[in-house]
């Protein structure tokens, strides 16, 4: 990007940001310090779902939106059952993969990906790991 490039983005992101209402700004400072002050694999992890939601189609999005109303409206038992089955469907996912693909790495997005190193529970229980694919 270059200086004028540069510029005139920095233009526009303060003429956005002086139309922002201050609940918006405090919201967005809020956040940005909480991402600064969190661990770097924390931090990438945030910023790849961010991204995943930003990239997501519309019809992603309103999947995204009704797998998190079911989610909200099961029993801590019906989420934990839920959390087994899908560690039980990735397992067994992996272990096809790795026999039709011996010589290779773990397919991407691996049951690994989905465990953050301190993720705060929402209602008693982590959201579900029903995000699609990007």
């Amino acid at each position: 990007m270059t200086e004028e490039q540069r510029a005139q983005q920095e233009q526009r992101l303060n003429e956005s940001w002086a139309k922002m209402p201050v609940e918006s700004k405090s919201r967005l400072m809020r956040l940005h310090r909480a991402l600064s002050e969190m661990p770097p694999d924390e931090r990438k992890f945030v910023h790849d779902r961010i991204e995943r939601f930003l990239n997501m189609s519309p019809a992603e999005r309103e999947k995204l939106k009704q797998n998190r109303q079911k989610w909200e409206q099961m029993t801590p038992e019906e989420r934990q059952k839920a959390r087994e089955e899908f560690r039980k469907h990735r397992q067994e996912f992996e272990q096809q993969w790795r026999r039709e693909h011996p010589s290779e790495d773990p397919a991407p997005n691996s049951a690994n990906e989905f465990k953050t190193p301190s993720t705060p529970e929402v209602n008693g229980a982590p959201p579900p790991a029903t995000l699609p694919a990007p």
